[in-house]
């Protein structure tokens, strides 16, 4: 009885120390202790951005897009694009944004402007825009979540951070590079998110992409009920551009912007 004591107190110190005061209360971690003891030992047979549960688009025959925003953080991720964010509020385009601990960590005057205005949804990114998995899958040169225990740090402990900001919990999240295994999917439904991916991948991520092909893969690649990925964190002005000239040439097409969380029970 007093290891397992012991044991629990230097639980709560690490998770002090790493996630913040918030995440060591004895609720944060008997809800870890559980989720551990519920998917340990499982072993993933899948890691993709389009495992099964995984939602990407919204099942409708009605013209709406959601524009999905990511603000990775990191070193070379901490950047803010004040040109797309000032267009969205000057035209009253909504957008969900999904945001990560690092990003809010070095923005937080930002995030709380943005929580404030309701064209926006703040959502889940991840604490460490790691890849979700139980066992360390690496994809893009980047080696997701150890374990559940970590897994589940990645998505609850920003889900708490997000939640000090917005005053309310986020309902999607999104890891870092977008690749789930399918335990990882599980643990977040269980966290009760919605593992939330994409049908229009826009390309800015692709430094080598002009702003011509990222407004082609919009167009082209439009249906009712898309969902497009983007980011908020890359200010060189690609993407600015060719959603800027995207939107006049949707809205002749009949498409207009929604939130997820308008549209969250035709999710698929």
């Amino acid at each position: 009885m007093k290891s397992r004591v012991i044991a629990v107190f230097f639980l709560v110190l690490f998770s002090t120390v790493l996630y913040g005061a918030d995440q060591s209360d004895g609720d944060y971690v008997k809800s870890r202790e559980l989720m551990v003891a519920k998917f340990s030992g499982i072993k993933p047979k899948i890691f993709s951005q389009w495992a099964p549960g995984i939602k990407k688009k919204m099942e409708t025959r009605e013209k709406i897009i959601a524009l999905t925003l990511d603000a990775c953080g990191g070193k070379k991720g901490n950047g803010y694009d004040k040109k797309l964010i000032d267009y969205l509020i000057e035209n009253k385009i909504p957008a969900t944004l999904f945001m990560t601990g690092l990003w809010i960590d070095a923005n937080t005057d930002k995030a709380v402007f943005l929580a404030r205005n309701s064209l926006f949804d703040i959502e889940n990114h991840g604490l460490r825009h790691k890849p979700c998995s139980v066992c360390g899958f690496r994809i893009y040169g980047r080696k997701g979540t150890l374990t559940v225990s970590d897994a589940y740090d990645e998505i609850e402990a920003n889900a708490r951070k997000i939640k000090n900001i917005t005053g309310k919990r986020p309902q999607f999240y999104r890891p870092g590079t977008a690749y789930f295994d399918d335990v990882a999917i599980k643990l977040t439904y269980a966290t009760g998110h919605i593992p939330m991916n994409f049908s229009i991948v826009s390309g800015d991520a692709v430094k080598t992409f002009p702003w011509e092909r990222l407004y082609r893969r919009m167009i082209k690649g439009v249906k009712p009920g898309s969902i497009i990925i983007a980011h908020m964190n890359q200010a060189d002005g690609r993407f600015y551009r060719a959603f800027k000239e995207a939107v006049p040439k949707l809205k002749k097409m009949g498409y207009r912007f929604v939130k997820l969380s308008e549209y969250r029970e035709i999710l698929k």
